[in-house]
């Protein structure tokens, strides 16, 4: 009888501390996904205030100028914020060197791609942990990230008088990879306006303010879905 009691004891602490297990590794990996989702919003914040930077940093007006390094501060806030092992100080070193030199397009884009590959890691990690919903998220910033650099292109050809030809061709390649027939009238019409005015134009007719106001809107409603997507 004893002994009975004593294996039914034994069970009873088994099945216990299995089911003490599985709540500790739920808590765990809501812990985890709860981190991660923080450091892929906050990701997600510092891409919008670079391509911001970019766009701006090819105005050289006064306002523009203004508006840039209120931005560069927002940045420098956000850079020194972010505590997650994806913050590496090449990338914060990489940052230090674009905002002394804010017109320069390219490191831009370097370093806009390394935030990309960030947020690809987090979608995965999220999606293992199983959050489906972040599944395509890095393919929605990469297309977010063919109209910033659309943006940040634009700007800079509206200073010349004709478009230079390099830049044509590459707003070309990025309005051809935006025109999507899902992808709503007010982008279809901006490549238009751009096509006309700016690429196609034998002389430019839109100012690099102009520019920066006709695209950041459609790219502003588009990272605000992303976002809510994974809130």
């Amino acid at each position: 009888m004893e002994v009975s009691i004593a294996l039914t004891l034994a069970a009873c602490l088994v099945l216990l501390g299995n089911h003490l297990s599985r709540v500790a590794a739920v808590r765990h990996r809501k812990r985890l996904t709860a981190t991660d989702v923080q450091a892929l919003q906050h990701v997600l914040e510092v891409l919008q205030f670079m391509q911001k930077h970019r766009g701006l940093g090819g105005q050289r007006d006064a306002a523009a100028t203004t508006q840039r390094l209120e931005v560069a501060a927002r940045l420098d806030q956000l850079w020194q914020e972010w505590k997650g092992e994806e913050n590496r100080p090449a990338m914060r070193a990489l940052w230090q060197q674009i905002r002394q030199n804010p017109a320069d397009f390219e490191p831009h884009c370097i370093l806009i791609e390394q935030l990309l590959e960030n947020i690809h890691v987090l979608e995965l990690r999220l999606a293992f942990q199983g959050n489906p919903q972040v599944t395509g998220l890095c393919e929605a910033c990469r297309a977010l990230e063919d109209l910033g650099r659309l943006r940040g292109l634009a700007v800079r050809a509206a200073n010349y008088e004709k478009c230079p030809l390099d830049m044509q061709i590459q707003m070309r390649y990025l309005c051809q990879r935006l025109a999507d027939p899902n992808g709503g009238k007010a982008l279809s019409n901006l490549i238009a306006h751009l096509e006309h005015n700016l690429i196609d134009a034998p002389r430019v007719s839109l100012a690099p303010a102009e520019c920066y106001a006709l695209i950041t809107p459609i790219i502003d409603e588009r990272l605000q879905g992303i976002r809510h997507s994974i809130a």
